[in-house]
């Protein structure tokens, strides 16, 4: 029968030490950040993005390969699959702080050596047991829970990975359909001044034959021609550039694949809110990334503090033995083992102090890391508003430049006309056209790709979910 005493005792040690049980360690808190109260190129502002940010430029096209590109970018299918990983490795760490069962069935056969003191002859026995084993560790010092919370929490990090990266594959996809766009409107520009050069020089040479145009203003127009031939497939090869990049974002092969975007004369950005400096730390999964980090290291200098202290571990058996089969599970052949062993470091060569120390050493580098990358964000935000209100800037300014450049033109082509002024006044003023029109379609651009910036340096919309904050907190 089982001793009653001793199973008492037992227990009476085992309550006393899970009372006595405390954790070790420094305790998990969120380092203090320099937070400004609102921002140097723009006034903070209590919306945020909304988490489809992409939509709000309405687009169907633009909406369309973002889709492609969260459903099937390979880069945001490794960061899923990265959490898949650290989602089982928490549920390894986890399930240290449960007993463990196990159940053995053993059969043999077995012969002692007749070289034995009495010189009797030995006959092999069959032996047969069936049984249960289980065991606990007393989590004493909160090794295991530590453990485990480190473990969590890089799954936590994990996801906030994985938020960041498609924040940034959608943000990449955007800003290259605008390029594209850009692309697409700048060698219309330089097709149609091409094509325009070429009608003036076919005018020039008639006005040659009749005496009306020098040999001169026939070589003027075309280095004119050359100068915009050789503009073009430079175009060429940026905007096939840009399509391939796309591709390669949306998963499929550049082999085959084209787009064909939206004007982007007509595309207007969308009125984009500044949001709180307060809640830039929420808002941004980089951020959040980096305070699990840090909640990961700081449960790893708990347990690294917890194993310098001593472990106990619990072992109870039981089950059926007997030398014949038949008589396995009959009442006699019950049997049971209850054991408690204390495990203490006495000498390791300093292995564990050294382990604990790493740990520590880690913690104070991700501290910085964590401080850097807060003060990286509010820089993004702030870079951001600047050039969305100096490309807006720009790009007013550049469209009053092509409207007097287009007047100049139509004076210059006048006077000509009236043999009022030379060629060579046309030819300077049809160069500023074309110029001025170009640079209005990557004013045009700039201010689309500071716009997306804006989305991605508030994080895209994104807001921690309740129970991820309340998991963080220590």
């Amino acid at each position: 029968m089982i001793d009653i005493p001793i199973i008492k005792r037992l227990s009476v040690v085992v309550v006393s030490l899970l009372i006595g049980a405390c954790a070790v360690g420094p305790a998990n808190e969120r380092p203090a950040a320099q937070v400004p109260s609102d921002w140097a190129a723009g006034k903070a502002d209590a919306r945020w993005p909304a988490p489809d940010w992409w939509t709000a430029f309405r687009d169907p096209i633009l909406d369309r390969l973002v889709a492609e590109t969260l459903a099937n970018n390979h880069d945001l299918k490794a960061a899923v699959e990265r959490v898949a990983e650290a989602r089982a490795l928490a549920q390894v760490a986890g399930a240290s702080l449960y007993p463990s069962l196990s159940t053995n069935v053993q059969a043999g056969r077995q012969k002692n050596s007749s070289s034995n003191p009495n010189g009797k002859s030995v006959t092999p026995t069959n032996y047969y047991q069936a049984g249960l084993t289980a065991s606990y560790e007393i989590d004493l010092f909160g090794l295991n829970r530590d453990q485990a919370e480190a473990a969590a929490a890089n799954l936590k990090g994990s996801e906030f990975d994985r938020r960041t990266v498609e924040l940034g594959v959608a943000a990449a996809t955007a800003s290259t359909y605008f390029a594209l766009g850009a692309l697409d409107a700048r060698l219309a520009v330089a097709q149609e001044g091409l094509a325009n050069a070429r009608n003036t020089l076919q005018v020039i040479r008639a006005q040659q034959e009749a005496g009306m145009a020098t040999p001169l203003q026939v070589a003027q127009q075309q280095v004119e021609i050359a100068t915009l031939q050789a503009v073009v497939p430079a175009l060429k090869t940026q905007r096939q550039q840009a399509v391939n990049a796309l591709a390669v974002l949306i998963g499929r092969l550049p082999e085959g694949f084209d787009v064909n975007p939206m004007a982007i004369a007509q595309l207007r950005p969308p009125e984009t809110p500044a949001g709180l400096p307060s809640m830039l730390l929420e808002r941004r999964p980089d951020i959040q990334s980096a305070e699990a980090a840090l909640a990961s290291a700081n449960a790893d200098v708990r347990a690294a503090t917890a194993a310098q202290f001593p472990r106990i571990d619990l072992t109870a058996q039981g089950g059926y033995a007997s030398l014949a089969l038949h008589q396995l599970f009959e009442p006699g052949g019950t049997f049971y083992i209850l054991a408690a062993g204390l495990t203490a470091p006495l000498f390791d060569g300093g292995r564990l102090r050294g382990e604990l120390a790493f740990t520590e050493a880690r913690y104070r580098e991700l501290v910085q890391n964590y401080q850097q990358k807060i003060l990286a964000a509010f820089s993004d935000v702030e870079n951001s508003l600047t050039a969305q209100r100096n490309t807006a800037d720009t790009l007013a300014a550049q469209r009053d430049a092509v409207a007097h450049a287009t007047e100049a033109y139509r004076i210059a082509r006048l006077q000509y006309d009236n043999g009022m002024t030379l060629y060579l006044a046309v030819l300077t003023a049809e160069v500023s056209l074309l110029r001025a029109r170009d640079a209005e379609v990557q004013a045009q651009f700039a201010r689309l790709a500071a716009t997306v910036s804006i989305y991605q340096a508030l994080g895209g919309g994104w807001r921690m979910p309740a129970s991820a904050t309340t998991a963080l907190e220590p």
